[in-house]
């Protein structure tokens, strides 16, 4: 059997040529999530919607969610049925759907809740099956040394939308009427309509392709985006062969029934994993800054309502800096190094969180339990550390999520992703969607009533389980630097799914005179020469 380190990395390869960068080579979500906290600043948004009380915008919060944890089961399904694509192009269908019921409600005295909740669920339903098969098409479709990049940089699109929606939802502020939040709804028409046209020019996955039968598409895709036209380029015959070999093992071992996949151990490794992972990006005190951030303020005395807005839209450039941070990082560093680093930083930064928080909560009661007298000392001390401790707060609070995102943004989408196997994939997936949306419903409601009941006493809870979680990010993640898909799977498998395509002739250039030979067996379904 081949080593399983990164062999393709030493495979002649048409892509691979001096000079050239990968951006060079031909091969809704934060905007949605951003308006509803911003919404809630607008006049006009209440009375469209028939002024809502507070468990009635909590309950839109959840509708997203609620739609999400019914649809990603089916996401799963489609993916595996039909393709890829078609998950996609539901989300951009539901993303017009929605938006033009959202924009429409209140209008005519029409019921604006009823128009915007539905609109909430015909938007989470999408928004599940984007975000669950995108990172599956991310790891499968690029070159092997384009695929770590291009697949971190998804969760930069999260950052980049929930910036565009707070500056744009600042500067809709200034219209006094209904328009101001409709506008912004409104526009979340481009995306969807970019999402719709723009799916129909990405190809299918060519190991979806491959598992289908049509090993010749499959084929062919290789050959386009991976061998730069170039039938006979070493890798392309490469990877074909490593991938025909991987899939039909884990058919031989029926690796696509849930029985499977719960009875063997490889398997069961993979999925905590996933849970570990959807754990870390939902559980990890990030939640309450995206959705409370306005009552975090509070609780160190800002209130005002233009340093909040601004603080809110600066953190939202600061976030997207720190994902495309870690994009950077994470093709230079081993994932797991940058998993223990960022998560021990999390766990450090919060502590400080709270002990400022609880600073200023002391301090700040103490000045103001002087105020009816005359300044004293004492009085004048409190104030200074108060105020050093609110400052000090929200200094941290932007290096909280700045450490989340320099992990979160290239890793909790793709490295459990890139971990499950082909025949998991789609299901593990679907796994993480669901969760995910348990714990985001959890949020919704539980952090908000937290917060209200014992203020900063509630970090105190995410420092426990930053910390439970940094421990199973110790013994469970494995290290997938440098491998393929079909690599990956060998780790946790061993020889029962490992591909044994020998790399040798293929780094000799022997393939050569074989070269019309493999192909037309592979257009034929036969296994290639090895």
């Amino acid at each position: 059997m081949a080593a399983l380190r990164g062999q393709y990395r030493h495979i002649p390869n048409a892509l691979h040529k001096p000079g050239v960068r990968w951006w060079e080579i031909r091969a809704f979500n934060g905007f949605d999530d951003g308006l509803i906290g911003s919404f809630q600043a607008y006049p006009s948004w209440h009375r469209a919607l028939g002024y809502p009380s507070s468990s009635a915008i909590g309950l839109l919060n959840a509708a997203a969610y609620i739609a999400g944890l019914l649809t990603a089961p089916v996401a799963g399904y489609v993916a595996d049925r039909w393709g890829r694509r078609w998950c996609v192009r539901y989300s951009a269908i539901a993303g017009l759907v929605a938006t033009a019921i959202g924009a429409c409600a209140g209008i005519d005295d029409a019921s604006g809740y009823a128009f915007f909740i539905v609109s909430r669920i015909i938007f989470g339903s999408g928004l599940a099956f984007c975000v669950v098969i995108s990172p599956i098409l991310l790891q499968e479709l690029p070159h092997p040394s384009q695929r770590v990049i291009i697949a971190g940089l998804f969760n930069t699109n999260y950052a980049v939308g929930n910036f565009i929606a707070a500056w744009l939802c600042f500067g809709c502020s200034y219209i006094k009427n209904d328009w101001s939040w409709r506008t912004v709804y409104i526009i979340q028409i481009i995306p969807a309509l970019y999402l719709l046209l723009a799916i129909h020019f990405v190809p299918e996955s060519p190991r979806w392709l491959m598992s289908k039968g049509r090993e010749a598409e499959a084929l062919d895709f290789l050959v386009k985006y991976h061998g730069d036209g170039n039938p006979k380029d070493e890798l392309v015959l490469f990877e074909f062969g490593e991938m025909k070999e991987t899939l039909q093992k884990e058919k031989d071992l029926r690796q696509d029934t849930w029985r499977e996949i719960v009875s063997r151990p490889g398997n069961r490794h993979r999925l905590y994993i996933v849970l570990l992972i959807v754990s870390c990006q939902n559980l990890s005190g990030t939640a309450i800054i995206q959705y409370y951030y306005t009552h975090i303020l509070k609780l160190v005395g800002i209130t005002d309502t233009q340093q909040v807005t601004g603080l809110n839209a600066g953190l939202t450039f600061w976030v997207w800096l720190a994902a495309i941070l870690g994009v950077y990082i994470v093709s230079r560093v081993k994932r797991r190094t940058l998993l223990l680093g960022a998560w021990s930083a999390l766990i450090v930064v919060n502590v400080a969180f709270t002990v400022t928080a609880a600073e200023y909560t002391r301090t700040g009661s103490a000045a103001a339990g002087e105020r009816g007298f005359r300044p004293s000392s004492s009085f004048r001390h409190a104030h200074l550390v108060a105020d050093f401790g609110g400052r000090a707060n929200i200094a941290l609070l932007w290096l909280y999520d700045g450490a989340f995102f320099i992990v979160c943004g290239p890793l909790f989408f793709s490295y459990q992703a890139e971990c499950l196997s082909y025949s998991m994939r789609a299901k593990g997936m679907m796994l993480w969607g669901m969760v995910n949306k348990l714990i985001s419903i959890f949020n919704a409601y539980v952090n908000s009533i937290a917060l209200d009941e014992i203020g900063w006493k509630y970090y105190l809870v995410y420092t426990c389980i930053l910390s439970i979680q940094l421990v199973g990010m110790y013994f469970l993640c494995v290290e997938t630097s440098g491998l393929t898909l079909e690599e990956i799977s060998a780790v946790f498998d061993g020889p029962a799914t490992a591909p044994t395509v020998d790399a040798g002739p293929f780094e000799a250039g022997l393939h050569e005179k074989k070269g019309d030979t493999h192909l037309a067996r592979a257009a034929d379904g036969d296994t290639l020469e090895k």
